[in-house]
């Protein structure tokens, strides 16, 4: 056994009373080890039994089905799927967010052309679309995933009409984090039926002149009571119709229309022009989410309170007022100080905080000794190897 693989096992000693998943018996497990084999189509009794099968065979990941079946270990196509919550996944890793991608580092696999930050469409030496990417995790990756995740449970109680205690949100362990619809009609819902209510969110694909009214004289109107994506868009457009490039003759009636909702005529370049910008207002006014997994009733997600094989940090269960202040780098540390674990840095590292201690930065090529939170994260991150493995 690694010295990471028996750190993983005493934190599942010790929290095994932290994991917590619903109708364990009728969701499948998925697991993958230290040595990176994929263990599926599990099932558990009952929740101790997944709590002794963590403490005794300690993975490096730890998954769970959001969908319930009756026979969760039968291939895909033979589980009978009961039903399936409804997941969104934020990562801040979609984002391109020069702050966040700040220390992230790609490099290329055609002509081994490296760089910093946010990972080019192409590789500016040869052309390669084939880049991979080594990120980097800072505060800013976070804070950009929470306000996403404040938009999207608005939107889910405010505008869906979801219950507020039928949301489920979590930590991934990550750059982001899980929203789950737990119980509900929503959890019913087929596959398409989640890609329109992740297009809704998003707001994309939004045709304004499908909800305005157009009177025979050519009068745009706005329905009554006006909600959803085209209220949303509303707002946005009145709080930045300064700044939008616009004819000055259509601002004003924009205005007019938008802010005391009085029909106006428009030709058709300006209905055109208003189109447009309706559309890019929507999709400001969306919520970032990967809409692929929402529509996947066969999705894996974290098992809550598990540890993520990329960090150490743990997937954690928080409530909404909970992640609003919360603090991975803090909040999150899984793994204990001790024993201190010697390192060899292999990619460049930038300064960072782990238990309010700063750490870094270091340069490819030093050995140093840190606490095991700390040294694994690293490891983990692939941005330094245990000294004597």
């Amino acid at each position: 056994m690694t010295l990471i693989e028996g750190l993983f096992g005493l934190y599942y000693q010790h929290m095994a009373k932290t994991i917590y998943v619903s109708d364990v018996p009728k969701r499948e497990f998925m697991f993958m080890t230290f040595d990176r084999t994929v263990r599926r189509h599990i099932s558990f009794r009952n929740l101790e039994d997944l709590r002794r099968y963590l403490i005794t065979d300690p993975p490096l990941h730890a998954y769970y089905s959001v969908s319930l079946y009756t026979n969760p270990t039968a291939p895909m196509d033979e589980k009978g799927m009961i039903r399936a919550e409804l997941l969104f996944d934020i990562d801040s890793t979609d984002f391109n967010d020069e702050v966040c991608e700040k220390d992230s580092l790609w490099r290329c696999k055609e002509c081994g052309n490296s760089g910093k930050g946010v990972r080019p469409r192409r590789c500016p030496k040869c052309g390669s679309d084939r880049l991979e990417v080594n990120h980097w995790l800072n505060e800013r990756c976070i804070e950009l995933a929470k306000v996403e995740v404040r938009r999207l449970v608005d939107i889910l109680s405010s505008e869906l009409d979801v219950d507020i205690r039928k949301i489920a949100i979590s930590y991934t362990g990550n750059r982001g984090f899980h929203v789950r619809v737990t119980e509900g009609p929503l959890t019913t819902l087929g596959r398409n039926e989640r890609r329109e209510i992740c297009f809704f969110i998003m707001g994309r694909d939004f045709d304004p002149f499908s909800l305005i009214q157009i009177t025979g004289d050519g009068m745009a109107v706005l329905p009554s009571p006006v909600g959803g994506v085209l209220s949303r868009t509303i707002k946005f457009m009145l709080t930045n119709l300064d700044n939008m490039k616009l004819p000055k003759s259509l601002k004003p009636k924009l205005k007019a229309f938008l802010g005391e909702g009085k029909p106006i005529r428009l030709n058709s370049r300006e209905r055109k022009l208003v189109i447009d910008k309706f559309k890019e207002a929507a999709s400001k006014t969306g919520v970032r989410i990967d809409w692929m997994v929402t529509m996947d009733t066969g999705r894996l997600t974290r098992i809550p309170n598990s540890l993520h094989g990329k960090t150490g940090f743990r997937a954690l269960s928080l409530t909404f007022d909970e992640c609003l202040l919360f603090n991975p780098f803090t909040d999150a540390i899984g793994l204990p100080p001790e024993p201190e674990v010697p390192v060899r840095i292999t990619l460049e590292v930038p300064k960072f905080h782990l238990k309010e201690e700063s750490f870094g930065p270091f340069k490819p090529g030093e050995e140093i000794r840190l606490p095991g939170y700390a040294g694994i994260f690293l490891v983990l991150r692939d941005r330094a190897q245990l000294l004597g493995s």
